[in-house]
């Protein structure tokens, strides 16, 4: 285990390698300035990255060099009533971390996220005594987690998105999850917490699954400047990378993904184990940049995930 401590913020990180994949596990102890982020926002990366230099790292710069992210994911149920909320973080490089805060100013939670988007490479764990790379900065970007209360969400792309430019503070797109974790306990304050906001993105804009464990779920999609929420109308929901809104006949990249799951939940009713879940999402990776696939149970507040291939290898992780 490695810990690094950063004590003009009073924060300690305890790090611990998990597998050889590779594949870590990140305690974060510590105030990392969240609140004043939503406070002063940033309009661009740069601001992004002078903000987590000044509150965090120091002498450090963001690696803007992220890869579309060709995702899916999709909820359902479990045959004893559970809410399962199903995602493939597909992308062409990615060193995955799990992450759980011990902050009391927002809400528990676990979530996972890509620490090559923070200058890790396959020898960071090795030299992090020194060279803490931009792990400091690790709980802003999560691609997907769950909190206390099983409010749930995922990130996927969608290229066709055009966000809001109101007379309101703007946010790194990727930072909405950890947003949404941190302060929501149902799909409503969710999106009433993401309309509070403007946003910009480096690659691609995104667009967000979130769901709730009374079986409540949507998709944030940004048309046109302005916000839009897809509410599930069947007993499941399925969003891969494109815009959903207004396009009936799923034109887009993700198309052939978003419909062989769409197909099997419909003859499944919407039910379905967490194992065959996972099938499902190993059956509609994008070959060659399956990256994790991870099955939430709402209800029950945990998740199983596997990383990369090694499907064989199913870790289980309760909140």
């Amino acid at each position: 285990m490695k810990i690094l401590y950063n004590e003009d913020n009073n924060i300690s990180v305890e790090i611990e390698k998990i597998s050889d994949r590779p594949y870590y596990s990140m305690q974060y102890y510590g105030t990392y300035c969240f609140e004043k982020y939503l406070k002063e926002g940033s309009c661009n990366i740069e601001e992004f990255c002078n903000f987590v230099d000044k509150n965090l790292i120091n002498n450090k710069k963001m690696n803007s060099g992220n890869k579309v992210q060709g995702c899916a994911a999709f909820t359902a149920c479990s045959m004893e009533g559970d809410i399962l909320f199903a995602r493939n973080m597909d992308c062409e490089c990615a060193i995955p971390m799990r992450i759980q805060l011990n902050n009391d100013d927002s809400y528990k939670s676990l979530a996972f996220l890509n620490v090559a988007e923070l200058d890790w490479d396959e020898s960071t764990y090795n030299t992090l005594e020194a060279d803490a790379k931009l792990t400091l900065a690790a709980p802003y970007s999560p691609k997907d987690g769950i909190n206390e209360y099983g409010l749930t969400v995922a990130c996927l792309t969608d290229a066709r998105a055009i966000y809001p430019q109101h007379n309101k503070i703007t946010l790194f797109d990727e930072t909405l999850p950890r947003l949404i974790l941190n302060k929501a306990k149902t799909v409503d304050e969710a999106i009433q917490l993401v309309d509070g906001y403007n946003l910009f993105y480096i690659i691609a804009p995104l667009h967000f699954l979130i769901a709730d464990a009374k079986g409540d779920s949507a998709v944030i999609e940004f048309v046109n400047g302005k916000i839009v929420k897809i509410k599930k109308s069947k007993d499941y929901q399925v969003v891969t990378n494109f815009t959903l809104y207004n396009n009936p006949n799923h034109e887009g990249f993700g198309k052939d993904r978003y419909e062989r799951i769409e197909s099997e939940l419909e003859k499944l009713h919407g039910i379905i184990s967490e194992n065959d879940a996972l099938e499902l999402l190993k059956r509609n990776v994008i070959p060659g940049d399956e990256q994790w696939s991870a099955v939430y149970n709402l209800t029950k507040r945990s998740v199983l995930i596997t990383f990369s291939r090694e499907y064989n290898k199913i870790y289980k992780y309760e909140l």
